[in-house]
């Protein structure tokens, strides 16, 4: 981890099923020829997360041994830790905690409170490095003191919506943790504590879609911006 600057962790929820979206577990959906957990993983190293915790479930072996494959014997391969949720079947929440507390130790050596914790999504198929490296851009020239920087995505009529990725103080991760239960991960958190999150624009960068859909997943394998931007 660098020294000039506080560490950054991230952690790539991975551990769903895809049953709504009906073709197995997203992490291992392909739209370009690489699966989302690789992509994912790679735009959180690329945009500036010094390792990165994959959090699988369903399907576990198998994202852990496409994962290994895909980032064998690279220096990328050797930053990743690949964790997994035996609950993952309650919902997103334990999957948060899982990884929460795995990025929690890794950054222990640094301190009992240093550092930041990146919250990604794996279906979400424009999110890039760039995205990330805006938002930890945004997190280290705040002049007013620890903020949750999240992903903002402006809807049709130009509001901004929260989205992922997240950008959370570590010590606030922890607390989120504490509350995240069912499908609610630091969701929780966040409406208890609006005025300490900011909403970054990304739009110019990403639509942060997801694909939960048969119909998301077509709109985006038919490739127009048209589709993807609706």
């Amino acid at each position: 981890m660098s020294p000039t600057r506080p560490p950054v962790v991230g952690v790539l929820l991975a551990a769903g099923a895809g049953r709504r979206l009906g073709r197995g577990p997203k992490a291992l959906l392909s739209l370009d020829g690489t699966s989302q957990v690789v992509r994912m993983t790679r735009a959180l190293l690329r945009g500036g997360c010094d390792a990165v915790v994959v959090v699988v479930g369903a399907a576990g072996e198998e994202v852990r041994l496409l994962l290994e494959r895909s980032l064998a014997g690279t220096a990328e391969g050797r930053r990743v830790r690949i964790v997994v949720n035996p609950d993952w079947e309650s919902g997103m929440g334990s999957s948060f905690r899982t990884g929460i507390d795995a990025a929690d130790r890794l950054l222990a050596p640094s301190g009992p409170s240093a550092g930041s914790i990146v919250v990604a999504l794996v279906d979400q198929p424009d999110v890039d490095e760039a995205v990330v490296r805006c938002l930890l851009d945004s997190a280290t020239s705040t002049p007013v003191g620890p903020r949750v920087i999240a992903a903002g995505y402006p809807e049709a009529r130009g509001r901004l919506v929260r989205g992922h990725p997240l950008v959370f103080p570590r010590t606030w991760a922890r607390e989120a943790a504490t509350l995240a239960a069912g499908d609610a991960a630091g969701r929780v958190w966040l409406r208890k504590h609006p005025e300490a999150v900011d909403v970054v624009d990304v739009g110019h960068l990403a639509t942060g879609r997801d694909v939960d859909t048969p119909q998301d997943l077509d709109r985006l394998r038919r490739g127009t911006e048209a589709d993807v931007r609706a």
